[in-house]
C-alpha cells in the first residue's frame, strides 16, 4: 500500500476521458486552479464543469476522490497572450505594461495591479514562471505606466503565469471580494479542500473561514506558504488552517535555492506536530511535462519530500498541460513506494507527541499508536463520523495501515489526503458495537486485507454514529 497520497491537477491533458480515468486510478486528490479558468457558463468548460466532471468520473470508478481548488489570492499574474505564449530570448527588449486590458496581441507582457508599478523602481529584478524567466528593469515610463526591460533569463511564457519583483512584496493581504464570491461557488459544488495563496497570518485563514460557516460549508482549508514572512507566523497559521502547503515556487525565489530543503523540512515537521495535513509541491517532476520518465534528481526530490513526512506530494503542470500525465503519476507512484520502503518508523523507545493533547480523541490515537508499533498489530480500524480520529492517527508516522471505516461520503473523500489511511465505506447497519466488530472480522477477512488469527485496534465512540465522539480502543483478533 502507497501511504503517501498523490495529488494530480487538472488541465488540458486530463480532458480526455480515457486518460483522466488512466490518472484517477493513481490520483488521490484532483487539484483545480481558479487562476486559469473562467465561471461562464457559455464556455463548456468552465470550472464548475471541470469539477463536475472529475467528481462523476470517480463516482463511477466508486473511488473516493477528494478535490482540492486553488483560489486565485492576491498572487500578481501577468495577463493573457492573444496566441497564449510568447517566447523571450536573453538580451532582448520586451516592455511591461500596466493596464486594464485583459488580452495583449503585442509583443509585450501586460498586467491588471496599478499599486504594484508603484513599487518597482529601476534595476529591480521582474520575476515570473515560478523565477524561470527573470527581466531587469532598464527604464520606467510614467505616462503609460509601462517598464522597459532586458530579458536576463528568457523562454516560454504562458498566460496568467506568477509575477514577482525580487526582495519586494508585492501582493496585498487578506481574503479579495473576488475570492469570497468563489469560495461559495465551491461550496455550492461540494468541494472537499479550498487553498489559499499568499497567506501572512492566521486572519487570512479565518477571513476564509468566515465565508465558509455564512453557507454553512465544513470545507477544509489549506494555507500555502510562500513568503517568508508567514514563517514568522506558522505556529498561529497551522492552528487556523486544516493543513499546510509547502508551495515551493514562490518560497525558493525568497529564501534562495540553499536554504529551501531546510525551511521545506521544518514546515512539514511543525504542521505534522501540529496535527495537520502537509503538502508538498511545485515542480516536482517538472521534466516529464515534455518527457516520459523523470530525471535522478526528481526521483530523489519526491523521495525526500516522503521521507520529510509529507501526507501528499503534488503534480501541477505535469498533469495539467504535459505530455505524459498517467505515466507521470505512475512514476511519482513507484518513487513513493520505494522511499516508503526505506521509511524508518518512530522508534519504539521514541514516544511522539503532539504539540498539545486536547481532546479524548487524540489521547485515543496514542495509545493505539503506543500499542501497535508494541505489540505487532496488523491495522487500525477507526470507526469515523468526521475523519478526525483517522487524522489524529495518521499525525503518528508508522507503516501500520488505518482503515478508516464511514458511512460519510465527505470523510470518505477527505480522509484521502491523510497519509497512511485508507478510506472504507461502512454502512453501520448493527445496532451494538459487538454486532460491528463480528462485521469488521467478516469484512477484512473476505477482503483479503488481512488474515486469520490477525490482531488489530478498532477505535469507536460510544455512543455509535455520533461524529467526535472516538473514548474506545479495543484489540480484537480476526
Amino acid at each position: 500500500m502507497r501511504q503517501t497520497k498523490i495529488i494530480a491537477t487538472f488541465g488540458p491533458s486530463l480532458e480526455d476521458p480515457k486518460v483522466l480515468k488512466k490518472v484517477l486510478e493513481r490520483a488521490d486528490v484532483i487539484r483545480f486552479n481558479l487562476a486559469h479558468g473562467t465561471w461562464e457558463k457559455s464556455d463548456s468548460q468552465n470550472n464548475a464543469e471541470k469539477i463536475k466532471l472529475v467528481q462523476k468520473t470517480a463516482k463511477k470508478m466508486k473511488k473516493p476522490i477528494a478535490t482540492l481548488v486553488d483560489l486565485k489570492g492576491n498572487k500578481i499574474r501577468i495577463g493573457n497572450f492573444k496566441k497564449h505564449l510568447i517566447e523571450l530570448k536573453a538580451s532582448e527588449e520586451i516592455n511591461v505594461r500596466f493596464t486594464d486590458e485583459s488580452v495583449t496581441n503585442k509583443n509585450e507582457i501586460i498586467i491588471n495591479a496599478d499599486h504594484v508599478f508603484k513599487k518597482i523602481d529601476k534595476n529591480d529584478l521582474i520575476l515570473m514562471d515560478d523565477g524561470l524567466i527573470k527581466l531587469r528593469v532598464q527604464k520606467i515610463s510614467t505616462v503609460n505606466k509601462t517598464l522597459h526591460c532586458e530579458v536576463i533569463e528568457g523562454g516560454l511564457l504562458s498566460s496568467n503565469k506568477g509575477f514577482e519583483v525580487e526582495g519586494k512584496i508585492i501582493n496585498k493581504s487578506g481574503v479579495r471580494d473576488e475570492d469570497k464570491e468563489d469560495i461559495k461557488k465551491l461550496a455550492q459544488l461540494g468541494v472537499d479542500w479550498i487553498a489559499l495563496s499568499f497567506v501572512n497570518d492566521a486572519s487570512d485563514v479565518n477571513q476564509a473561514r468566515e465565508v465558509l460557516s455564512q453557507v454553512d460549508s465544513d470545507i477544509k482549508l489549506i494555507a500555502k506558504i510562500e513568503r517568508l514572512e508567514a514563517l514568522k507566523q506558522l505556529y498561529w497559521i497551522i492552528k487556523a488552517s486544516d493543513g499546510i502547503m509547502v508551495a515551493r515556487g514562490d518560497l525558493a525565489l525568497e529564501s534562495g535555492p540553499g536554504e529551501l530543503t531546510g525551511l521545506q523540512k521544518n514546515i512539514i515537521k511543525q504542521t505534522v506536530k501540529g496535527k495537520k495535513v502537509a503538502i508538498t509541491a511545485t515542480q516536482m517532476m517538472e521534466s516529464m511535462i515534455n518527457n516520459p520518465s523523470p530525471t535522478r534528481a526528481e526521483m530523489t526530490d519526491v523521495s525526500n519530500a516522503v521521507l520529510d513526512g509529507s501526507d501528499a506530494v503534488m503534480l501541477s503542470a505535469e498533469t495539467a498541460i504535459g505530455k505524459y500525465p498517467a505515466e507521470t503519476i505512475e512514476a511519482m507512484h513507484e518513487v513513493c513506494i520505494g522511499a516508503e520502503s526505506y521509511h524508518q518508523s518512530i522508534s519504539k523507545k521514541e514516544e511522539f507527541k503532539y504539540s498539545e493533547v486536547q481532546n479524548i480523541d487524540e489521547a485515543i490515537a496514542l495509545s493505539s499508536m503506543s500499542i501497535a508499533r508494541n505489540m505487532g498489530i496488523k491495522a487500525i480500524i477507526a470507526l469515523t463520523e468526521s475523519g478526525s480520529t483517522a487524522l489524529m492517527l495518521s499525525r503518528i508516522r508508522s507503516d501500520i495501515p488505518i482503515y478508516a471505516f464511514t458511512r460519510n461520503e465527505v470523510t470518505q473523500r477527505r480522509v484521502s489526503l491523510y497519509r497512511g489511511v485508507i478510506s472504507f465505506p461502512y454502512p453501520f447497519l448493527a445496532d451494538n458495537l459487538s454486532q460491528v466488530l463480528d462485521d469488521i472480522r467478516k469484512q477484512m477477512l473476505h477482503s483479503d486485507v488481512l488474515n486469520a488469527g490477525d490482531l488489530i485496534i478498532v477505535t469507536s465512540g460510544s455512543p455509535l454514529k455520533v461524529p467526535g465522539g472516538t473514548n474506545s480502543l479495543r484489540l480484537i483478533t480476526i
